[in-house]
């Protein structure tokens, strides 16, 4: 591999010129191609530009979700929850659906989140796992008045598995509690590691922000902020963040994130809409309705000093406005009821889009499409879009960075989107281009959103790939569980022992690993071995749930410990606010879900310490984790 690593140092200096964004977000994901939201209502960008989906089961009033593999083909949708009758919305049942439109998992009235619920519910893959993904969902707004303050829904997930039932999937943890009390806001910030994510909700009662990691080791404690004082107001029914994951914008107030470590920081008041609003692909722009009712859209560019307003133009009519959407095509789209919808008998609701949003002259057109309603659903109404955490939407502001095999020249470089105009740096003007060997090859495209620039790294051909790991301690007893990393120097798909294709893999058994690469170029394998030491393995193994309702199957949680003689340990387990639940002194002390005052604990995520030394050893040992408590 060192005439390819050589190759990329080359290309170094030349990358750190060119991205001011991750190279990671160069090409648009395909994971938001297919949409599903409101009465049936569906949309397809398979093709570049939307098109009707007519086959669509789903049933949503506010928020929904939809989401695709790396192909850009379905896996599920949802509406996050089921709704008691109010007099404006029927009485509706929450669903999961399969691609094939058949339920997934049935949520009823009383699972997920609120059918009523602006961001009712989000998608985001398990981090560490090729075939699995977390649906996350929060309660509607309506249920902290109809029921007692911490008895409603809050944040919760589940967990969908997508080998089963023959790659239809299924849900193997269901209404997972994680925070509450939470309501109609919901979104998601990736890590810069490339796999963990923050998820994004504010406390009904105290309007703190609520962060939560969400990283291989499962959904991890919530932390509340109160970035600067500046709690989120009660205007903040909807939270969106930029694609590039530095600014986040809830109730018409701006903040700036720090992905590295989950932190919000206030900037400034913008009085935008907190409702309909969505930052652009290259996350210059900002988005929104000067208020809820307002008919005036305007855009804020964030990184111009003072951040300057600026009004866009359209047609000039009333409107009710829905949910804003940022689109796999680089445009915004915004469900709205206008004013001659309400000309019909059932009033449609139209879908508007704003074109060219990153360029100099956006462009709002109203009434792009048309879809029908349900009389029985607020008298025919819905708001919704598919509720995406943007950053699968990123662009860099103005070039991106594509990477080419070369195995045997020559190879056709096709410029990424259409233009008018072409510019080659070889001096060809055509849409594409052949070349013949190895190097850097720039594209400059004027197109109708204005111009942009790809730079296309082709590399000598070859198909490589070399497993890499984190430091393995020296008490190899202690290395699991153990990412492995595939790495390449060149584009292709990859295939490890188990069956995954992601481009890492969490192993958490001693053995032999191997993964195949496939590219252009040919074939290509790695393999890995971790090996048992010859010395005991003292592990104490904890579950990550138990259920104590007395029917004899997971009952009682503790540590488990493996192959080891223990002298002492010290069990400890406490509850969110760091309240001690539990606390036992011998390895067979086990908690029954019972408070120290003899009270039952609710369902919860709960926090535990164990201290514990070994008779063979004059250390001690330390862990701690989290353990959901399920009744």
């Amino acid at each position: 591999m060192q005439r390819f690593i050589g190759l990329r140092r080359l290309f170094a200096g030349l990358l750190a010129l060119l991205c001011a964004s991750s190279a990671g977000f160069a090409q648009l994901s395909k994971h938001g191609l297919i949409w599903h939201f409101g009465n049936q209502a569906g949309l397809d960008f398979s093709s570049g530009t939307p098109v009707k989906i007519t086959n669509s089961a789903m049933d949503s009033y506010e928020g929904c979700s939809s989401y695709c593999d790396a192909n850009g083909q379905l896996l599920f949708y949802s509406n996050g929850g089921g709704y008691l009758e109010n007099g404006v919305n029927g009485l509706r049942t929450g669903y999961i659906w399969n691609r094939n439109h058949a339920v997934m998992y049935d949520m009823g009235q009383s699972e997920g989140g609120g059918y009523s619920s602006a961001q009712g519910t989000l998608v985001l893959p398990k981090p560490g796992s090729a075939n699995r993904y977390y649906q996350f969902t929060v309660d509607h707004g309506p249920s902290v008045f109809t029921s007692p303050i911490g008895v409603h829904r809050g944040l919760r997930y589940f967990e969908v598995d997508m080998a089963l039932n023959g790659g239809l999937g299924g849900v193997v943890a269901s209404n997972v509690p994680v925070f509450q009390p939470a309501i109609e806001c919901l979104t998601a910030i990736p890590h810069p590691n490339g796999q963990d994510f923050w998820v994004i909700t504010v406390d009904y009662v105290s309007r703190a922000f609520v962060v939560v990691p969400v990283t291989g080791s499962g959904v991890g404690q919530p932390q509340l902020q109160t970035p600067d004082g500046q709690l989120a107001n009660d205007n903040a029914l909807v939270i969106k963040t930029s694609p590039d994951g530095q600014f986040l914008c809830a109730g018409g107030d701006l903040f700036t994130f720090d992905a590295a470590n989950g932190s919000l920081t206030f900037v400034k008041p913008l009085g935008i809409s907190g409702y309909s609003f969505s930052f652009s692909p290259n996350s210059q722009y900002l988005y929104g309705f000067e208020s809820d009712v307002s008919v005036n859209l305007v855009r804020y560019d964030l990184l111009a000093t003072g951040t300057p307003k600026q009004f866009i133009s359209g047609t000039p009519v009333f409107t009710f406005n829905g949910l804003m959407q940022l689109g796999p095509d680089g445009n915004i789209y915004l469900a709205e009821q206008l004013e001659d919808d309400f000309l019909e008998l059932i009033p449609p609701v139209s879908l508007s889009v704003i074109r060219c949003p990153d360029g100099n002259a956006p462009q709002l057109l109203r009434g792009i499409m048309k879809f029908p309603t349900d009389i029985g659903n607020a008298g025919g109404l819905f708001t919704s879009l598919p509720n995406f955490a943007d950053y699968i939407f990123a662009t860099s502001p103005t070039r991106d960075t594509l990477e080419r095999a070369i195995c045997t020249a020559p190879i056709t470089l096709q410029a990424p989107r259409p233009g008018t105009q072409y510019q080659w740096s070889t001096g060809e003007t055509t849409a594409e281009i052949t070349v013949p060997m190895p190097g850097v090859y720039t594209v400059a495209i004027t197109g109708e959103c204005g111009p942009s620039t790809t730079v296309f790294l082709v590399q000598a051909g070859g198909a490589e790939v070399d497993i890499t790991t984190s430091p393995i301690p020296a008490d190899t007893c202690r290395a699991l569980p153990l990412t492995l990393h595939a790495e390449s120097s060149t584009m292709g798909t990859y295939l490890w022992s188990d069956g995954s294709t992601a481009d890492t893999l969490v192993i958490t058994e001693f053995g032999v690993y191997s993964v195949r690469l496939t590219n252009v170029c040919g074939v290509a394998t790695d393999t890995f071995r971790l090996l048992k030491p010859q010395a005991d393995c003292c592990l104490p193994l904890f579950p990550n749930a138990f259920t104590p309702n007395g029917d004899g199957v997971n009952d009682r949680f503790s540590a488990i410990f493996d192959q080891c003689d223990v002298e002492f340990t010290d069990f400890r387990v406490y509850a969110r606010w760091g309240e001690l639940v539990f606390q036992g002194y011998e390895a067979i002390e086990q908690w029954d879900g019972l408070t120290l005052n003899g009270t039952l604990a609710q369902s919860d995520v709960y926090a535990y310490t164990l201290r514990y030394k070994r008779r063979d050893q004059s250390q001690e040992h330390f862990e701690k984790g989290q353990v959901t408590l399920l009744r």
